[in-house]
């Protein structure tokens, strides 16, 4: 199936299992699937955000395994070094319910969080939902239109140029993605790119030997403690944090 940029209902449902492709496990499904809203709270500043979802529209408006081990990542990296993320100009791709960026705004950083027009009004509902954390942490949010490798860049606006990190955390489901997500990530050009993944898929492979002809690559899972079984070594099933750099 070619590309549709405009098929924004296609690109939320799961991908159609392949012969001799595995279908998903159940164990690494959503993280939250309740009419609730999920509570996740930062350790070191005691505040609680409130992360609504909307599982009934699709998979980008559910929060994903990997959204929590970036989380932690950042809360570590803030942890280690007070302030860590003050300033900070981070840009998420593929946010969803926005989990990954409000956690680095609590933390201070001015996040920029992207995703298809029709996932806007969710990232926009959910940062207005913990406006008082951000502003607590001195950090902003802002929400912006970006279809991978449709969007140009310069249309994010000269603020987002070469920003200090880019995140993406479950994005890699889609063969059909796999280029349009590599060209935005290359394109966006941030000093630092950390993709946190869980292997669902035997097709995960193509992606990573793709993004390796473009960047280094540095498996840094190593570098946050989880509970094994959800963030062990390199198991299928497990979440990944992989740093990587422009070659």
């Amino acid at each position: 199936m070619p590309f549709d940029p405009e098929d924004e209902e296609g690109w939320n449902a799961l991908p159609t299992v392949s012969d001799g492709e595995e279908a998903p496990e159940s164990s690494i499904g959503p993280l939250h699937s309740a009419t609730s809203s999920f509570k996740y709270a930062l350790q070191d500043t005691g505040q609680v955000l409130s992360i609504s979802s909307q599982p009934e529209k699709g998979l980008s408006f559910q929060i994903w395994p990997s959204a929590l081990s970036l989380s932690k990542y950042a809360e570590l990296q803030n942890s280690q070094q007070r302030g860590h993320w003050k300033g900070k100009r981070v840009i998420e791709l593929g946010a969803g319910c926005g989990l990954v960026g409000l956690v680095f705004a609590a933390l201070g950083a001015t996040v920029l969080l992207t995703d298809l027009p029709n996932v806007l009004p969710l990232l926009e509902a959910n940062t207005a939902l913990n406006q008082a954390a951000i502003e607590a942490g001195g950090g902003s949010v802002h929400c912006g239109n970006l279809t991978w490798g449709v969007t140009a860049v310069a249309s994010l606006g000269q603020d987002w140029a070469g920003p200090d990190l880019v995140v993406a955390a479950d994005v890699v489901y889609h063969r059909e993605l796999f280029n349009p997500l590599l060209c935005s990530i290359s394109s966006i050009g941030g000093q630092a790119i950390i993709l946190a993944h869980v292997r669902r898929w035997k097709s995960d492979a193509v992606f990573f030997k793709q993004l390796k002809k473009r960047f280094e690559v540095v498996d840094i899972t190593g570098d946050i403690q989880l509970d094994a079984a959800q963030f062990s070594s390199h198991t299928r099933g497990a979440s990944r944090l992989f740093l990587l750099h422009h070659k």
